[in-house]
């Protein structure tokens, strides 16, 4: 590994070796860009909240299928918008305006009614014809703004009833996926998924995520219909009918990213059922299943009645003494992420800056490495036949600097089972 680093820190380079609360990472999280009709630039949403005040819809809406796709799976969605139109509004009184609180065209399915009763008003604000906010007031000042509408302008309060109009979705800037992936860099995931058709995208997001796992945020992307031959990149290429709703190969993707995020070290995805569906499009045949995955496709198959992911690999297809075979199957690449960003918070919170360089140091670093490998991944078995002889801890070629090597044997799943039946 080059010595060059600038910043104190912990810098890990993953390659194979020769053959013969807890940190374990972030797991869960997915993320995706979208074009909404209502909802903040930045959304986060955890299995089983209710959509409604941050996207205006309930989860069962089409407008949120991927949305729910994602969340079948994922524990938490991060939800970047990339478009930004005009907010509907509404005039309640004379100097008075309800705005919505975010643009978008599901802001004109806002009504405001404001009633008088004796020395106060009540205003209740509704999202078609489901009550979504009640507030008690004597002057357009008390108003406190809601999930939905905030109160602007001075004046007196009048008994009325509005519909708030003017909302638009507006365009996708050139920009707003090289700002989507700044905005990525703040934020803690696992994966990202892009359900668009637009190469220059996909390049984008690519080279973004080989540039992350280089600089140790170990993340994936899924992606339909880009053969990247990297380990980074899940290349989805098969559609499906999930509840009744015809999904294509690249809206899919949205259900192998919810997938890839909610797995961890202790399970591979190979033949899991998917949830909700009952077909996929294209069907393929044997030889198609075996010419595509040999290509480094991601696909979804009917298997005994039921809809399953046929195996948990990404696409990586060239294979070398440094990447081989193994860094292609998704279980593997998420037990070496997991033990990187481990050995990061590990060593950052109790090393950097605290233990000196000299023998007795080195012996303290190689204690902790060799301790954490056993009780999280070697006690798991999510490795196997490792010793403390597989942490080799030696000085760098600056007074500050150490070099650490760490062999570790992954453990993956059964997924290919050759049985022979003798007859008696």
């Amino acid at each position: 590994m080059i010595q060059n680093q600038i910043l104190p820190g912990v810098y890990i380079n993953v390659v194979a070796g020769k053959r013969g609360e807890d940190v374990l990472g972030v797991r869960g999280i997915a993320t995706i860009p979208l074009e909404l009709d209502w909802g903040a630039q930045i959304t986060e949403l955890a299995q089983g909240e209710n959509p409604f005040p941050k996207l205006g819809y309930l989860l069962s809406a089409a407008p949120l299928v991927l949305v729910k796709e994602i969340l079948n799976y994922a524990t938490k969605l991060i939800i970047y918008r990339i478009n930004n139109g005009e907010k509907a509004q509404a005039t309640l009184a004379e100097g008075i305006t309800a705005k919505a609180r975010y643009a978008g065209t599901r802001g004109n399915s806002l009504s405001v009614i404001v009633a008088k009763d004796g020395s106060v008003f009540v205003v209740k604000t509704f999202m078609d014809t489901l009550e979504v906010d009640t507030q008690i007031i004597s002057k357009p000042q008390d108003f406190i703004a809601s999930n939905y509408i905030e109160l602007e302008g001075t004046g007196s309060l009048v008994n009325a009833t509005v519909t708030l109009t003017g909302g638009t979705n507006g365009t996708v800037s050139s920009t707003a996926y090289d700002d989507y992936l700044t905005a990525l860099e703040l934020l803690k995931y696992n994966v990202i998924t892009y359900t668009g058709s637009d190469n220059a995208v996909k390049s984008k997001i690519a080279a973004f995520v080989k540039r992350m796992r280089d600089e140790g945020v170990r993340v994936q992307a899924v992606m339909n219909g880009f053969a990247a031959d990297y380990e980074g990149i899940i290349n989805n290429t098969i559609g499906g009918i999930s509840g009744g709703v015809a999904l294509t190969a690249a809206q899919t993707c949205a259900t192998r990213a919810g997938i890839e995020a909610m797995l961890g070290i202790t399970a591979s995805g190979t033949n899991m059922e998917i949830i909700g569906w009952t077909d996929v499009n294209p069907r393929l045949n044997r030889i198609q299943l075996e010419s595509r995955t040999k290509n480094g496709e991601s696909l979804f198959v009917i298997k005994d009645g039921k809809v399953k992911l046929l195996y948990d690999i990404n696409s990586l297809t060239t294979f070398t003494e440094e990447k081989p075979k193994d860094f292609a199957k998704n279980l593997v690449i998420r037990t070496l992420d997991a033990y990187v960003m481990d050995l990061q918070a590990l060593l950052d919170e109790q090393a950097i800056g605290k233990l000196r360089n000299n023998v007795n140091g080195r012996n303290q670093l190689k204690g902790m490495i060799v301790d954490m490998t056993k009780k999280r991944y070697l006690e798991t078995e999510s490795i196997e036949d490792f010793t403390a002889d597989d942490v080799v801890v030696e000085i760098g070629t600056e007074r500050d600097s150490v070099v650490a090597h760490s062999a570790i044997k992954v453990v993956d799943t059964m997924d290919k089972i050759y049985l022979t039946v003798v007859s008696r």
